[in-house]
C-alpha cells in the first residue's frame, strides 16, 4: 500500500452520504472573439465537472461518469467501517496508509467517464471510501468522495423456494422465507423485499459464502423468548442456531425487529441492492382480489412479468392463492419444480439470467398424519412438503 499526504490532496472535501460535490477550485480565464461591434471579451468556462456517475465494475476497478469532459488526480481509495459517517468523519494525517491508489487510469473516447485500475484488489462486501480530484479542460476542478462496497466477483443464485406468512407469539414462532441456492457463490448485494410491507423492512444479504443445493431460511423476526436461541449462521456451523425452527443441515437468518416479512397478498422479490435489478419474484393473493392495494405491489408484479419471472400476468388474480394460510403454523406456500430445475440445469455452467415460474408451480401445503405421526407441511431448511392444502 502507498503513503500519501492527505493534507496535500483534501484540505477541504465537502462531504455527504452519497456523492459529495463541490467547486473548490474555479480558473476563470478569457477569450476573445471578433465582432462587427469589435473585439468582445468572452469569459471562459467556470462550472465545474459534476460527477453523473460512480461504478463499482469489478474488485480493482472503478467507472467515473462526467458531465463534461475530464481528468482525473490524486486518486485515493481508504478502507472504512460500515457504519461509516460523512458527517463525523475526520482525515488521518499523513503518516497513515491508504488502502489503494490508481495504478491506471484510462479515458473513454468521448472523455467524459474514466475506469480506474485499483492497485489492491477490495474485498467483497468490506466498506471503502474513494477520494479524488477531477479537472475539466477548463481547468475547474471538484474534489469529491464516495463510499461503496467491494466487489461481489461470484454472486450467487438463489430462487424463493417456500414462504410462511403466519406467525406466533405464544409457541413462539415467526414468518420465514426460505430460498434454494441454485448455484454457490456469495450472497452479497441480494435483498428480500416484501411489496406489501416496503422497502424501509426489507431485509438484505451479508456477505456469505453458500454452497450449490443449500437451502437459507430467513426468519422474519425475533419474538419474545426467542433472543437465546437464535443465532445468523454466517461461517460453515449450520447448527448455530438453536430455536425450534432451525435446521442443523440449512442455514438460517434472522431478520432484526419486529416487522413482517411477507403477508398473504403481496409481491416478494428478492433483487440486486447494487444494480436494482429484480432476480425472483413471487405472487401471492387471498382469493377475490382484483387489483394490488399498494403502488409498490403493482410495480414489482408488472416487473416481474416484464422479465420473464411470473408467467401468467401482474394482477393478483394470477398469483398463488393463499385461502387458509391464517389458521395454523403448518402450513406455507410451497414451490413445487424446484427438484425439475435443479434437474434441468445440473450440467449447465451458465444459468439463464431469470428462472420463470407461476402460480401453477406453487401452492399451500399442509400437515399430513395425526398424533405422533403428523407431518409439517411448513418445512424451513428442508425439502418441501407436496401434501396441498385441502379446502377449510
Amino acid at each position: 500500500m502507498k503513503k500519501i499526504g492527505f493534507s496535500q490532496i483534501l484540505k477541504s472535501v465537502i462531504l455527504t452520504s452519497v456523492l459529495v460535490f463541490g467547486t473548490l477550485s474555479v480558473v476563470a480565464p478569457v477569450s476573445c472573439c471578433l465582432t462587427e461591434e469589435g473585439l468582445e471579451i468572452v469569459p471562459a468556462d467556470t462550472i465545474a465537472p459534476s460527477v453523473e456517475l460512480f461504478t463499482v465494475a469489478s474488485s480493482r476497478e472503478i467507472v467515473i461518469t462526467c458531465s463534461e469532459k475530464i481528468i482525473l488526480d490524486n486518486i485515493s481509495v481508504l478502507e472504512v467501517e460500515d457504519d461509516f459517517d460523512f458527517e463525523n468523519f475526520v482525515f488521518p494525517d499523513e503518516s497513515q496508509d491508504v488502502y489503494a491508489v490508481a495504478d491506471s487510469v484510462t479515458y473513454s473516447e468521448s472523455g467524459l467517464s474514466a475506469e480506474i485500475a485499483l492497485s489492491s484488489q477490495t474485498d467483497v462486501g468490506k466498506s471503502y471510501l474513494f477520494f479524488g480530484v477531477v479537472y475539466d479542460i477548463s481547468g475547474n476542478s471538484l474534489e469529491f468522495a464516495q463510499k461503496f462496497c467491494g466487489y461481489n466477483e461470484n454472486p450467487a443464485k438463489l430462487l424463493f423456494n417456500e414462504i410462511r406468512t403466519t406467525y406466533s407469539k405464544t409457541k413462539p414462532a415467526s414468518e420465514y422465507i426460505e430460498l434454494y441456492v441454485l448455484k454457490g457463490g456469495n450472497t452479497y448485494g441480494l435483498e428480500v423485499v416484501s411489496a406489501a410491507n416496503g422497502e424501509a423492512k426489507k431485509y438484505v444479504f451479508p456477505a456469505i459464502e453458500v454452497k450449490t443445493g443449500e437451502y437459507i431460511t430467513v426468519h422474519g423476526r425475533i419474538l419474545e423468548g426467542m433472543e437465546g436461541s437464535v443465532a445468523d449462521e454466517l461461517d460453515d456451523d449450520l447448527a448455530l442456531s438453536l430455536d425450534f425452527e432451525s435446521c442443523d443441515t440449512a442455514r438460517d437468518l434472522w431478520k432484526e425487529g419486529s416487522d413482517k416479512i411477507a403477508s398473504n397478498t403481496d409481491v416478494i422479490v428478492l433483487r440486486d441492492c447494487v444494480s436494482g435489478l429484480l432476480k425472483d419474484a413471487v405472487l401471492c393473493a387471498e382469493s377475490g382480489k382484483t387489483e394490488w392495494s399498494k403502488k409498490l405491489m403493482t410495480e414489482f408484479a408488472e416487473k416481474a412479468v416484464e422479465l420473464g419471472i411470473w408467467s401468467d400476468g401482474s394482477s393478483p388474480e394470477t398469483a398463488v392463492c393463499t385461502d387458509g394460510m391464517k389458521s395454523s403454523l403448518l402450513r406455507s406456500i410451497s414451490r413445487q419444480n424446484t427438484a425439475a430445475i435443479v434437474e434441468k440445469y445440473a450440467a449447465s455452467e451458465n444459468f439463464p439470467e431469470y428462472i420463470a415460474s407461476s402460480a401453477k408451480d406453487w401452492f399451500v401445503t399442509e400437515k399430513e398424519g395425526s398424533g405422533k405421526n403428523i407431518i409439517s407441511g411448513a418445512t424451513p431448511g428442508f425439502e418441501n412438503s407436496t401434501n396441498p392444502l385441502a379446502s377449510d
